[in-house]
């Protein structure tokens, strides 16, 4: 019973109503309400109010508006850009105005359409340059928790960072086989998901 229910979690209707309900749940959290509550006057000046980075390190999601006086004008935190990302990506939490995400926790899987700025009807995710990518930091290496470390004589690199990487050419493996990003990670944290050890994080 245990593996069928495993083989149906991961099949592709399987995947699909977990990333749904998960973004529902994002939605309806007990702290999204409150901080409609909280925030409902967009003038008001509130310690509750403020740019995500400032108060819990998290980014806005891809296109957001870059200036927090015009994103907190224009964002109604409606959660239309929630319910729209099919991975739960992006949340509300409080301390912040708006929709942030959190690349250690879910990964943004640059969509190739991005729903969640498509969902925006009020412009405060706007769509991106042709060929631009959304940035929410750069990922940084513990590389006493990395497997390749640790690998004896004859075993093979672990490459699961790169080979999950969107970007070609990012990740590159040093003389020791230690992975490294160049400074065009988008910080996606997808390598951060596919990682054995989680030796990896964003910043």
């Amino acid at each position: 019973m245990k593996d069928l229910t495993r083989k149906a979690y991961r099949s592709a209707p399987g995947r699909w109503l977990d990333q749904n309900l998960l973004a529902v749940s994002n939605l309806l959290n007990p702290l999204w309400g409150k901080e409609q509550a909280d925030s409902s006057d967009p003038n008001q000046e509130s310690q509750q109010i403020h740019e995500p980075r400032k108060n819990t390190g998290l980014p806005r999601p891809p296109g957001a508006l870059t200036d927090a006086k015009a994103f907190k004008k224009t964002c109604t935190s409606c959660g239309d850009c929630i319910v729209a990302c099919p991975y739960g990506a992006i949340f509300q939490v409080p301390g912040a105005y708006g929709p942030v995400l959190d690349p250690n926790h879910i990964a943004c899987h640059l969509c190739e359409d991005f729903p969640c700025i498509d969902s925006c009807a009020e412009g405060a995710l706007l769509p991106l340059e042709e060929g631009a990518l959304p940035g929410f930091g750069q990922v940084i290496l513990d590389a006493d928790a990395c497997l390749n470390a640790h690998r004896k004589k004859g075993e093979r690199y672990c490459k699961e960072c790169q080979n999950e990487c969107p970007i070609e050419g990012v990740i590159k493996y040093d003389a020791r086989g230690l992975p490294e990003a160049n400074d065009t990670c988008t910080g996606c944290g997808l390598c951060v998901e596919s990682c054995p050890t989680r030796a990896l994080k964003v910043e």
